[in-house]
């Protein structure tokens, strides 16, 4: 059973310029921590159409259409190619296809066309492949193979119709404003009233220009209904619904106050990705060994501190630990969630160690502990495994859990000894410059124990039945084995037997075309079996700054959009 699909389009008014693309990738990244595939359509950056067209103008005459068609595509491409790469920064599994290989076709006007065909095979199997599909929005090509364009907001159109001909679950146009109003919130002396829902007529009665026309037509034409609301937003407002509906407006949360532990690779990542959402996130001070070298850093004289105490006083509402191991790890998450905070971590040797002991306290002092980032980066294993247990369906897992053992496997099949597969490994990133519990296998081992809890809450400890890393691999038995065109890879197996959870870590041989033997460098991936036979794949990095920080942030998002700041309601009652 395929997951459902989301359609997202991201408008020139919410992708400003690049520095909007972060935004982006988040909203992304939470349909795809939901389960959802996601077809991304994307509009030519902030102003570009319009500078396109300024450009144009000075050597425009009446029969160059085409030429000012091919011209103001290329916004849209260098739109895509941008979140694209963004996408991977982040650590998400994407592909980019232009309208040619999604095969969008269209006819009419040159610069008023409408869509009339897409690839499905294509399409979907990009989304088989990889999860997130960007394409181009405001465009595609007629019978000649000619771009021809859907008028003035017509990445709209585009979104529309793809989550029609795709039958998506959900379409969602993102803009620069919450949802749709009565009037025009601009231009009105007191605020108008916001739809939560409305029917395809009123959307066109409004007039405004927030959703083109067109593509209002073909999605009442077609039944379709689609949300029209603004990154980062909860309740955007339906269009097609029955009936016309106005929202009642709740207060305006105040952003989440957070206390960071750790200024280090990741720290930082996040501290960046929390600095650029102010109107959500409060970044309350960071705790770190010496304060007097951070605050150099250009942050201000009391930002950084030494000791949890000080923070604690500052009111936060969530604890981030990302300081690594046992030690003080272990004591700071104690007295955060003695203290009733949330608690944000990355630290699996700490969860695999003390992690059910730590949710008994949590649960005891009312906060949440959230983890995602412990387990494969920007890889949305737990979630998966959550989910397809809570759907009873779980009946085991495998995957590729540490990205260093790629590094090492791939050099030694390319001829390097052991010794020099590690130091390779090293030079290029993807192995910490002491690599000893990802290659004997316990950084592997407990991010399988953390997927087997969460997969199989309840049951007994994990029991292995035989568990190996790379440590002390011959290098040339590695390439005789391999001889036959089969990948080596370290694969972290589990299911449930008899009600108890039994796992393998060990070096497999894989065909060339099986899942696991794809991942390379850093990247990771996890296999889900369900009962009934279907397996759901996922890919991406699973180590770096950035989709470790995309992990922890998203973890944040949750807390925030789930009612994490109701401790400070209360207070303030």
């Amino acid at each position: 059973m395929s997951s459902p699909l989301t359609v997202l389009k991201f408008g020139s008014s919410v992708l400003r310029s690049a520095a909007d693309l972060p935004r982006a990738v988040h909203e992304i990244y939470s349909e795809r921590r939901a389960g959802r595939r996601v077809l991304c359509v994307v509009s030519a950056l902030g102003d570009t159409t319009d500078r396109l067209l300024r450009r144009a103008e000075s050597w425009r005459s009446s029969g160059d259409e085409l030429a000012l068609a091919a011209l103001l595509a290329t916004g849209e491409a260098e739109a895509t190619a941008l979140l694209a790469l963004a996408l991977a920064r982040a650590g998400l599994s994407a592909t980019r296809l232009d309208v040619a290989a999604a095969g969008i076709a269209c006819d009419g006007p040159r610069l008023d066309a409408r869509p009339t065909s897409v690839s499905r095979t294509r399409v979907f199997g990009a989304l088989e492949a990889h999860g997130v599909v960007v394409l181009p929005g405001f465009y595609a090509l007629d019978e000649d193979g000619q771009p021809a364009l859907f008028g003035r907001g017509g990445s709209d159109l585009t979104a529309i119709f793809l989550a029609e001909r795709l039958g998506a679950q959900r379409c969602v146009l993102l803009k620069d404003v919450d949802g749709l109003y009565e009037s025009d919130p601009a231009r009105a002396a007191t605020k108008p009233k916001r739809f939560a829902a409305l029917r395809y007529e009123s959307a066109l009665a409004l007039g405004d220009g927030v959703v083109q026309d067109k593509a209002i037509r073909h999605a009442a034409a077609t039944a379709l209904r689609f949300e029209v609301g603004s990154l980062g937003r909860t309740q955007p407002s339906l269009v097609g619904a029955p009936h016309d509906r106005f929202v009642d407006e709740a207060p305006r949360r105040r952003p989440l106050r957070v206390a960071l532990a750790g200024l280090g690779t990741v720290g930082e990542g996040v501290r960046r990705l929390l600095a650029a959402e102010p109107d959500e996130f409060e970044l309350v001070g960071a705790l770190v060994r010496d304060p007097r070298r951070a605050s150099r850093r250009s942050f201000g004289d009391d930002f950084c501190v030494d000791a949890l105490e000080p923070l604690l006083l500052r009111d936060p509402d969530v604890f981030v630990e990302l300081i690594g191991g046992l030690d003080p790890a272990e004591d700071l998450v104690r007295a955060a969630l003695h203290a009733g905070l949330d608690v944000v971590t990355a630290n699996k040797a700490l969860l695999a160690r003390r992690g059910l002991a730590l949710e008994t306290l949590a649960s005891s002092c009312g906060a949440r502990i959230s983890a995602s980032a412990a387990v494969a980066g920007a890889v949305p294993a737990l979630e998966l495994v959550e989910r397809t247990a809570a759907a009873g369906r779980l009946r085991g897992f495998d995957g590729v859990l540490n990205g260093t053992t790629n590094a090492v496997l791939d050099a030694i099949c390319a001829g390097a000894s052991f010794d020099e597969a590690v130091a390779a490994a090293q030079r290029a990133g993807f192995a910490e410059a002491d690599p000893t519990l990802d290659l004997d296998g316990t950084d592997a081992a407990q991010k399988l124990e953390l997927l087997a809890r969460a997969a199989f809450a309840g049951a007994p400890p994990v029991r292995w039945r035989s568990r190996e890393g790379i440590a002390g691999l011959d290098a040339e038995s590695v390439r005789r084995a391999t001889r036959d065109g089969t990948v080596p890879r370290l694969v972290a197996s589990c299911v449930l037997e008899d009600g108890k959870p039994c796992a393998e870590l060990r070096v497999v041989q894989l065909p060339p075309h099986h899942p696991l033997a794809q991942v390379r460098g850093e990247e990771n991936a996890l296999l889900v079996h369900d009962a009934g036979g279907a397996t759901t794949r996922l890919f991406g990095k699973g180590a770096g700054r950035w989709p470790t920080a995309q992990a922890v942030f998203a973890d944040l998002q949750d807390l925030a959009r789930s009612g994490a700041e109701r401790r400070a309601l209360a207070r303030a009652e």
